[in-house]
Formats: C-alpha cells, structure tokens, sequence
C-alpha cells in the first residue's frame, strides 16, 4: 500500500486490539506523528479525509454498524485490499457480509470511497484570483510543466488549487511587476525566443513541499507569473 493510505493498516489493526479506545489512541497518534514526515503528508490529508466520512456516515446512519470493531476491522481490511488471510477465508467473510443488507451497503460505501481516494488524477487544475474575483486558470496535465500567465499589474494575488487551497497570496506592487520600478536605470533586454524582458524573477516562492514554485518577472507595461507544477 502507498504512503497516500498508510494509515488504514494502522487503524484495522488497533480495531482488532482488546482494549479498543487504547489501541485506537495510540494508532491516531502514530498517523499524525507519520504525518509530519513530507512524504506521509498526503496520506495524512487523505486520513482526515476518511474520518470525516465516517463521521458522516456515523450522523446519518447511527453507531450500530460501527459498534463490532472487530466487524469494521475486516470490512476496512477487505474494501482496501489489506486483509491478510487467505482466498478462502476472504470469500467466507464476504458471504457474511452479503447476508447482512447493512453490512454489504457499508463495504460497497468504503470501497467506492477507497478506489476514489486513490484515483490518479486526469489534470491538476489551478485557478488564480485578483482582489478576490477570478482571473485565471490553468490546468498541468504533466509533471514538470510551466505555465506563464502574463499582463499582470499591481494588485493582490491569490493562487490556488481546484479544491481551494490556497498556494499562495500576497500583493504584487509595481517594484515587482513594472521594469523601470523593480530595475531603475537598467536597459530593457528581450528574449530572442519568447520576446520576454530577460531578467531574474522579482520575487520566487516554493509552495506544497516545493511541488510548486512561482516566479514573478517584470515587464515594459505590465509584469507575469510562472508557475512550475512538480
């Protein structure tokens, strides 16, 4: 299993545990001592993500379900691909499952919910705000990619990501933007390939781990982002 679903053995483990609410304690501390480590820390969104969905499930449907732990500890195992007994035992615990309506809907509700947490996704899709109304978006479909947006003047910048995370905001003054502000008395200079102003970046952020790095260039009229998906 990838670090992105790390902590589901952890949980169905301490599920098959005596004393449930110690060995429970101690599996959520184990997931979020892993989740400060950079490469756990998706995993760890992904964790927050799952128990938020079973606490829905738990407000919509009652705690019954979720009153045999041992129960939860098979159906997590089996709907997540973790279960380590053998075929045979594998399809008699299914054919329980199926003879129980409750307990089938819930293994079909996890495995849904699984195979879409480890989806791979088609694009990453960015989407960039000015005082606080939409500007741009952009969509990276490889990695690494670099997309420039251009004809950028002063004002407050956010960039985020489709599911609104924000990867950065901050103000873009004419220092950062306009060549005659950021290089006073400096020759304007263009690319013999993209016509840009040749120039290093007014300002460079490292974002997310530093799977994206925005670079802000200055301009003749107007200045331009680029923004580098990893």
């Amino acid at each position: 299993m990838s670090n992105d679903l790390y902590f589901i053995p952890i949980i169905a483990k301490a599920l098959q545990q005596k004393d449930t609410d110690e060995s429970l304690r101690q599996a959520f501390d184990e997931i979020e001592s892993l989740g400060h480590q950079p490469d756990y820390q998706l995993g760890y969104q992904q964790f927050q993500e799952f128990m938020n969905i079973v606490n829905d499930h738990k407000k919509q449907h009652g705690p019954d379900l979720f009153e045999n732990n041992a129960l939860v500890a098979l159906i997590t195992e089996l709907a997540t691909s973790t279960f380590e007994g053998t075929d045979q035992e594998k399809q008699m615990i299914l054919k329980s499952i199926q003879s129980h309506p409750q307990w089938q809907a819930e293994y079909d509700r996890l495995t849904a919910e699984m195979r879409e947490l480890q989806q791979i996704p088609t694009g990453v899709s960015v989407s960039i705000l000015r005082e606080n109304e939409p500007f741009r978006s952009l969509t990276f479909t490889k990695s690494p990619d670099s997309k420039t947006i251009d004809k950028i003047v002063p004002g407050r910048y956010t960039v985020a990501l489709a599911t609104g995370r924000i990867i950065w905001q901050g103000l873009l003054a004419e220092r950062d933007l306009i060549w005659t502000e950021a290089y006073p008395g400096r020759a304007l200079r263009l690319s013999a390939d993209t016509g840009e102003p040749e120039g290093e970046p007014t300002q460079q952020v490292s974002a997310l781990e530093g799977d994206v790095v925005l670079r802000v260039f200055a301009g003749l009229e107007s200045g331009r982002i680029e923004i580098t998906m990893h």
